[in-house]
């Protein structure tokens, strides 16, 4: 079995009176996809933002590559290589495809923002960001702007951002928002072309999609953890059953 790259134990959070995440443990091992479902008001969004660093948990530990980094906030994760991609796009529309991933390119190596024009001159740097766009099928509209690509290649766009960082784990946050039938087909068979190079930790809810790309999934109902297993057993599991009744009928 594959060591973990991401390690939560027994996260707490609440808000108030308002107990959000409740002894949350669950790990990312090398090379898999990890999907986390849940029905409206799971807990998901809370728990994502501790996995990144933009909420610190009242309790427990988050462990990256053998870390403790309960303590950093995002900057700091994603310098020791947590990538994410957000449920909404943060690409920079006025800049070209190829420049936005320069941009992530040269944030991931410590310059300045400012430094990323003259960077672009930097054979290796462009070429890095070339091979980024390619991986995700985008090296052919590397000279177009942002704002002028399909919202599904502005999802891929945001996938090649982060993969030119050299990410060790790859969060994304419901990647398939606001996609429709064939661009939801195009970017599920490009996370498909990432598996087992990258751990991949996948909030999203799609279930279809959910049960083509993990290799695992943990099921999260009122901020506990009600399930973790193989596609096939959380499925028929009569907990995920009555959570997703008359919502997902995949499930």
């Amino acid at each position: 079995m594959s060591e973990p790259v991401l390690v939560l134990d027994t996260l707490d959070k609440s808000f108030g009176a308002l107990r959000v995440t409740q002894g949350v443990s669950l790990d990312v091992r090398q090379g898999e996809v990890h999907a986390l479902i849940g029905p409206n008001g799971a807990g998901k969004t809370t728990l994502v933002a501790q996995i990144a660093g933009a909420l610190r948990p009242d309790s427990g530990h988050v462990r990256f590559l053998g870390r403790d980094v309960t303590n950093l906030g995002v900057a700091a994760r994603a310098r020791l290589g947590l990538g994410r991609v957000f449920q909404i796009s943060n690409v920079v529309g006025s800049f070209t495809a190829l420049e936005n991933v320069a941009v992530a390119a040269v944030a991931s190596s410590g310059d300045t923002f400012g430094m990323w024009r003259p960077a672009l001159r930097d054979r290796a740097l462009r070429a890095k960001a070339e091979d980024a766009l390619e991986r995700v099928g985008l090296v052919e509209r590397m000279s177009s702007l942002a704002g002028d690509l399909a919202h599904g290649e502005r999802r891929a766009l945001e996938l090649a951002m982060s993969l030119v960082q050299n990410p060790k784990l790859l969060l994304l946050d419901e990647p398939m928002a606001g996609t429709g039938r064939g661009e939801g087909e195009r970017l599920t068979e490009l996370l498909l072309s990432l598996k087992g190079q990258v751990a991949i930790l996948l909030v999203e809810h799609d279930m279809n999609t959910v049960f083509r790309l993990a290799d695992r999934i943990t099921v999260l109902i009122y901020g506990a953890v009600a399930v973790t297993g193989a596609p096939e057993d959380v499925r028929g599991d009569p907990i995920v059953r009555r959570a997703y009744l008359g919502e997902e009928e995949a499930v």
